[in-house]
């Protein structure tokens, strides 16, 4: 199956399951915006650290999207809520890319004096999202 794991964080703490899910999938990993775009993709998996509305860079990045670069997309946030992607799944279906309702909600914990981190815990949840998705989400 033709994937990317694709990422968007200014902490970090989405690239660890990115990575893990490119592993498992094996498939390219690599941050919004991608060093190359996407072609033909089955699925992007999108991984954003967020809290509130969706950085411009993954916006732009999937309002870009078309049928011919990839027909799903699966997001999984890090202190985000799937509600601020809705404008996104609009656009995106507009332009034929259907967006998987399953969103994986993470929560990392973080305090002034350490920044929080995702487990391993949090990295299998995702790899089992990311398989439930193959196997029974996309279009």
């Amino acid at each position: 199956m033709k994937a990317k794991s694709l990422h968007f964080s200014k902490r970090g703490t989405v690239q660890p399951i990115a990575a893990e899910i490119g592993r498992v999938f094996q498939c390219v990993c690599d941050q919004i915006p991608p060093a190359y775009p996407c072609e033909g993709e089955k699925v992007v998996f999108i991984g954003v650290d967020m809290s509130g509305k969706v950085p411009a860079p993954v916006d732009h990045f999937c309002r870009d999207l078309n049928e011919s670069r990839t027909k799903n997309v699966a997001f999984y946030l890090i202190n985000g809520q799937p509600s601020a992607l809705e404008d996104l799944k609009a656009a995106m279906a507009a332009n034929g890319v259907h967006m998987v309702d399953d969103v994986l909600q993470i929560e990392v914990k973080s305090s002034f004096f350490k920044k929080g981190s995702v487990t391993d815990a949090d990295i299998k949840k995702a790899l089992d999202w990311a398989d439930n998705v193959v196997n029974n989400k996309l279009k």
